[in-house]
């Protein structure tokens, strides 16, 4: 799929689209999306007839929630089964192969172009995603496209966008993230920082641009090879600067070194709280907007205590690979739970004294889960880690705290974490502890550890098929 309308058709065709008339920018379209992403509703929702807004501007929100729409948008075999998706992913994780765009003329995305006094942001649908919001968020799912002002590095990264103004925004590129980098390679040559941010977008261009890859990956070009075909991009009038021809929204426009800092946020953010409150920013001044006829804003709205395919996938997979490639042996399966990187769960088959502490120690310590982790459970490979039912009870039945439980202190953190004290915050000490929990049976006398009462698995599925009626009435 070359753009978000083929997407939404293909989800759509597979009864995984809803279609929401008439829904206010203030609170609502965020709050419709969290009720139905807390009720398990397997469907995006695509927002429509908004008022306010430019005649056909649309919001799309929870496109990434479920397994089929992540597989579809990724290109590997549609499925609705997580362990297949993350199978999937781990596969492809280990491919970081690029291949190069190509720049071509025309494109929907240049079906309407907004210069000089036409511009005008606020035309387009921005929701106030949450009750203490700082103002209105056009960009969630967005691609912010940058480049270094001496060397051969672009970057496509996710970071918020706030709308301030019709021809001003905010870029809240967090300190560290390779924008900063870019961002600062202007400003100490005194010049300004120019930028392109992409607003709707086949959904694997938003995957790629907040996963975090080495700094000598082209996300674009990560793109080309993973669709096995090139992302066609064209020049911004502006910056030359490139971005996807087949975009809805695409705002371009500058950061100057010398203007006076506005206000940005609070937003509520991924981990369900206004962590990181309001931050100063310099204005993103607007000096085009390009946009496709009835333009859809691709979001991505963070809902506290639920879990995204997306974030599921993307992290467990992510994890596997870089376990195994780090030479681990055993691993059975790898999966995160909610909400991503927080918890993280590894099943092994244990091979030597010690070997379930050392699957732990990498697991906080790799870059797929080093940065908010929490929690990290290891448990042993007859143990299901994408049922967290099973998860619990290994955890309470085989580990026993005083030998199982080991906390780490000074591990790395960031200004969103909630946990931390206002002082420590303000301090820049963005530090936090790690908890390892090993479930797994102990190594020395694990043949003796007592047998477990689960079914066997073929009369398991004896009696399923045979009582099928009577248990699907239990469901």
């Amino acid at each position: 799929m070359r753009d978000l309308r083929e997407f939404i058709t293909a989800i759509e065709d597979r009864g995984q689209l809803e279609r929401v008339p008439g829904a206010d920018l203030d609170l609502e379209i965020g709050g419709v999306s969290s009720l139905a992403r807390q009720d398990a509703l397997d469907a995006a929702l695509l927002f429509e007839d908004i008022e306010g807004t430019l005649p056909g501007a649309r919001v799309l929100t929870n496109a990434v929630d479920t397994p089929l729409q992540v597989t579809l948008a990724l290109g590997h075999e549609p499925t609705n089964d997580i362990r297949e998706a993350v199978v999937a992913q781990k596969d492809r994780t280990a491919d970081l192969e690029t291949r190069p765009v190509e720049t071509v003329d025309e494109g929907p995305v240049l079906e309407n172009v907004q210069r000089g006094d036409e511009v005008d942001l606020t035309a387009f649908a921005a929701p106030r995603w949450h009750a203490h919001d700082g103002g209105p968020y056009i960009g969630t799912g967005d691609v912010v496209i940058t480049e270094h002002a001496e060397e051969d590095d672009r970057n496509a990264g996710t970071y918020r966008v706030q709308v301030h103004g019709p021809e001003t925004a905010t870029l809240n590129i967090r300190p560290g993230r390779d924008g900063d980098r870019h961002r600062q390679s202007y400003f100490d040559r005194d010049e300004p920082f120019p930028a392109v941010v992409s607003l709707g977008h086949q959904p694997d261009l938003f995957m790629a641009a907040n996963q975090r890859f080495p700094a000598h990956v082209d996300e674009l070009e990560y793109v080309s090879a993973q669709r096995d075909r090139p992302l066609e991009v064209v020049e911004g009038e502006a910056t030359g600067l490139p971005f996807p021809a087949r975009s809805e929204l695409v705002i371009e426009g500058t950061v100057h070194p010398d203007a006076e800092e506005i206000t940005e946020g609070p937003f509520g953010e991924w981990t369900g709280y206004y962590g990181a409150g309001e931050t100063q920013q310099k204005p993103f001044e607007i000096d085009r907007i390009y946009h496709r006829d009835d333009p859809i804003v691709l979001a991505y709205n963070n809902v506290p205590m639920t879990a995204t395919a997306m974030s599921t996938i993307r992290s467990g997979a992510q994890l596997w690979h870089q376990l195994e490639d780090a030479g681990i042996t055993g691993i059975d399966e790898v999966t995160t739970i909610f909400p991503g990187i927080w918890f993280q769960v590894v099943s092994i088959e244990q091979q030597y004294a010690g070997h379930s502490t050392q699957v732990g120690m990498q697991a906080m310590s790799l870059p797929s889960g080093v940065w908010e982790g929490r929690i990290t459970i290891i448990v042993d490979e007859d143990v299901d880690v994408y049922d967290l039912a099973e998860v619990l009870w290994a955890t309470v039945s085989r580990c026993d705290p005083a030998e199982d439980l080991t906390v780490i202190e000074n591990c790395v953190s960031s200004r969103i974490n909630p946990r931390m004290s206002p002082e420590q915050t303000a301090s820049g000490d963005h530090t936090k502890s790690r908890m390892l929990i090993d479930a797994t049976k102990p190594y020395h006398w694990k043949e003796e550890f007592p047998e477990d009462t689960r079914l066997d698995p073929e009369l398991e599925a004896d009696l399923r098929a045979e009582y099928a009626e009577l248990l699907s009435t239990a469901e």
